[in-house]
């Protein structure tokens, strides 16, 4: 039997997937549900291939193509080409036996740092060593190999088809546009969605997704559409951007690099709404940083609409899950989240209780304040991510809750005040600097061993505030004393005098 090159459309949820699971692996230990969720996917794309279908990727400047085909547009190629050409990967070979564990080899292979794969034979022997079949790397143009051979023929028939349904959407988007008549309107826009149905099933889906766009600007486009067509056109994106595949594409656009194309999709899911939020919050799963902060900036512009989804995240019981949920919750700084992250305080995940201390000090509203004021009486773990969050917010209520647990007549527990000392010596006030004052002064002759330490702290921590007030009130303690707080005073004083030297 002959073998044929997997076509561009074909490729493309393969491609996806490869690059999923990659930037699910930064951020996931190997075998975590996301990744292996992403790898069986690709897997699964290259047992409908068949046997007589292989994958040829090949890397340059330009990024990923088909070999001898023109560059790859898909979701994750670009993102994929980068980590190829990174490790002087200038071409990928798959076919239907590589399996789920070889692409797993695949992955783990392409997080390694490129002096590793420089050794003899390179990222292609050590596939080999691994056990990886099915996968070929290159860092330059092989011989032909079994999985390599014939791989320039494609189906013209193919091209052809699609070309013909790409001019046909143009063609039918421009006169969609110049269309102000409802009923014509909605016989033309009929036509669109039949040709990206076709698109879409065929995984073509930033193709069709210039019908997204063209309806998303007819559905805010108050100054030249009537009511009837915007609300049409509004009818017709959610419809449209429902799909699976095309809401995929679209996300993939507004959390991409290219700021156009991030601004356009953002643009497209604010007014899809709701049904976005939970690609989005898919996204983030398994992106990069500075991906997944755009995806958080979509979230955050779509106000309200995402915010219940986000909660649902939030009380999901999947301690990764909300987690992010509340790391998403603040960097979204909706007021209206501050009950949600103030009763995920009490959690029993220590961990998901202080991400939400930290997403209160992120929305910084005073409900925020007042949670975490509250959350001072909580267990120790908690109480004490709290303090170290208020050290951050300019407020009145902040710098008394933390005074108050510097009172050495009443019984906190160190760890608590510790933490609530450094966090007045970041907010730097008058009422935080006679607290600390009183802390380092506080030398009874009984138990002072006891009070060391706190003493100690409240000299680093006047000692960051700074200024001249804080010399004279370390002054005393700098010559006599405990040698241990007398020292840190010392120390603390110096760092003073250089913060006055280099203003």
């Amino acid at each position: 039997m002959s073998r044929n090159t997997a076509s561009a459309e074909e490729i493309a949820p393969l491609v996806l997937e490869l690059a999923r699971a990659l930037r699910a692996r930064r951020t996931h230990p190997n075998g975590h549900p996301v990744v292996v969720g992403a790898l069986a996917r690709g897997a699964a794309v290259l047992r409908a291939l068949g046997s007589d279908c292989d994958v040829a990727l090949e890397v340059s400047d330009a990024g990923l193509s088909r070999r001898g085909g023109a560059a790859l547009s898909c979701p994750g190629a670009a993102e994929l080409a980068t980590e190829l050409r990174t490790r002087a990967i200038a071409r990928l070979c798959l076919d239907a036996r590589a399996q789920l564990a070889d692409l797993t080899q695949l992955v783990e292979l392409l997080l390694r740092p490129a002096p590793e794969l420089s050794g003899p034979g390179g990222a292609q022997a050590l596939l080999q060593t691994a056990g990886a079949n099915g996968i070929e790397l290159a860092g330059s143009a092989p011989a032909p190999t079994p999985v390599t051979r014939a791989l320039e023929v494609e189906s013209s028939g193919s091209g052809e088809y699609f070309a013909k349904h790409i001019a046909e959407l143009v063609k039918l988007l421009a006169e969609l546009e110049r269309c102000d008549d409802f009923g014509g309107y909605n016989l033309i826009a009929n036509k669109v969605d039949t040709c990206v149905d076709v698109l879409i099933r065929s995984k073509r889906c930033l193709d069709g997704y210039r019908a997204v766009v063209v309806y998303c600007r007819h559905a805010t486009d108050r100054a030249l559409r009537s009511d009837a067509i915007r609300r049409e056109a509004s009818d017709r994106l959610r419809r449209l951007a429902c799909n699976e595949a095309m809401l995929d594409a679209v996300v993939e656009q507004a959390c991409s690099a290219s700021a156009l194309a991030s601004v356009q999709a953002t643009q497209v899911l604010v007014a899809i709404g709701a049904p976005a939020v939970a690609a989005l919050l898919s996204h983030c799963a398994g992106a990069k940083d500075a991906s997944r902060e755009r995806a958080g900036q979509v979230l955050i512009a779509m106000g309200d609409e995402a915010l219940a989804a986000v909660v649902d995240e939030l009380r999901s019981g999947v301690p990764d899950r909300a987690r992010r949920a509340a790391r998403l919750l603040g960097e979204m700084q909706n007021p209206r989240g501050v009950q949600f992250l103030a009763d995920t305080l009490r959690s029993s995940d220590v961990a998901l209780a202080r991400e939400a201390a930290r997403a209160l000090a992120k929305v910084s509203t005073d409900a925020a304040v007042h949670a975490l004021v509250a959350g001072l009486r909580l267990p120790a773990a908690i109480a004490e991510g709290c303090a170290s969050c208020l050290g951050g917010m300019r407020h009145a209520s902040a710098a008394r809750a933390l005074g108050e647990l510097l009172d050495l007549e009443r019984d906190y527990p160190d760890g608590l005040r510790r933490e609530a000392i450094r966090s007045l010596g970041r907010l730097a006030s008058v009422e935080a600097l006679n607290r600390l004052k009183q802390v380092l002064d506080h030398a009874p002759f009984f138990g002072r061993a006891r009070f060391r330490a706190l003493r100690i702290a409240a000299a680093q921590a006047i000692g960051q505030i700074g200024g001249p007030v804080a010399i004279q009130t370390l002054h005393p303690h700098a010559r006599t004393g405990d040698a241990e707080v007398r020292q840190a005073c010392q120390e603390a004083i110096r760092r003073v005098e250089r913060g006055i030297a280099g203003r």
